[in-house]
């Protein structure tokens, strides 16, 4: 029987490279929030140990859920860091962030006690750890992907200055699909399908021509991700996808709305009158 160690060095799983990277950006001060961490795991005592090995490192905020809650969990808490387990049946499906319809986050470190599991997830991870865990090992991993998300941080308040600063940027990538999950399926939802959003709560209604879905997410979030020239939110409530909208009512007095083209009507805030015209104009 081959040892723990063994295994790893056979399958090449620890991407030496980067645990070996002396990453010189750790230290300025462009982690001003703290990382958020998901901790992804199906066996209890398993993410007993790893949450408190996260939350006893400094700058760093945890969330543990089980491994049925990947999906509405990443989508709800926008983790800069998730830990999750290699039989997690969503990520085990898919294999990809972009299968899920997800936007990879920073930095992904995936677990399992079977070596051969974890060769699948190499292109989407800073570093594969064979169970049981080692807390040595664990440890470096983590300061892989500690490095990792300093560094995209840092990468990202350098575009926002040159972008500030009017130099040319790339063009930025808005979501194109959400993962929603549906009892034990996980429904694709392509974003231009959707007519309306519709904010309860912690969840939003995605609202179709033949179908909607509940998310679990803030309208909030989900709005920063969204193309703002498809997009538009029409009331604290309510974000309207405009390729489905037939017409807005905008009367001196009395109530607003805008009309979809299957008929519903939502309700506009008179308040946002002149900031309804201006964003229209801008987008004709």
């Amino acid at each position: 029987m081959a040892t723990p160690e063994e295994l790893r060095n056979h399958y090449d799983l620890r991407p030496v490279a980067e645990v070996l990277e002396v990453e010189a950006r750790a230290s300025v001060d462009v982690q001003v929030a703290p990382i958020r961490v998901l901790v992804v795991e199906p066996d209890a005592g398993s993410r007993r140990l790893i949450c408190s090995l996260v939350e006893g490192e400094p700058g760093m905020t945890v969330e543990c859920v089980g491994d049925s809650q990947l999906v509405s969990s990443v989508q709800e808490y926008a983790p800069d860091l998730v830990i999750l387990d290699g039989h997690t049946p969503a990520i085990r499906r898919g294999k990809t962030w972009d299968a899920l319809g997800i936007k990879s986050p920073p930095a992904t470190i995936v677990t399992a006690y079977d070596p051969a599991v974890l060769a699948a997830f190499a292109s989407i991870a800073v570093d594969l750890l064979v169970k049981p865990l080692d807390v040595e090992r664990f440890e470096s991993a983590r300061g892989v992907a500690r490095s990792r998300i300093v560094r995209a941080r840092s990468e990202m308040e350098t575009s926002n200055r040159l972008s500030e600063h009017g130099d040319a940027m790339p063009r930025r990538q808005f979501l194109r699909r959400l993962a929603v999950e549906a009892g034990e399926k996980i429904v694709l939802v392509r974003v231009e399908d959707i007519q309306w959003m519709q904010s309860l709560g912690k969840h939003i209604r995605l609202h179709m021509r033949e179908a909607s879905h509940l998310l679990r997410q803030s309208l909030k979030n989900l709005q920063a991700s969204l193309d703002p020239k498809q997009f538009l939110r029409v009331h604290r409530n309510a974000i309207v996808n405009l390729d489905h909208v037939a017409e807005f009512y905008l009367p001196p007095s009395g109530n607003m709305f805008v009309k979809l083209n299957d008929g519903v009507s939502l309700p506009l805030r008179r308040a946002n009158r002149a900031m309804l015209r201006k964003r229209l104009k801008d987008m004709s």
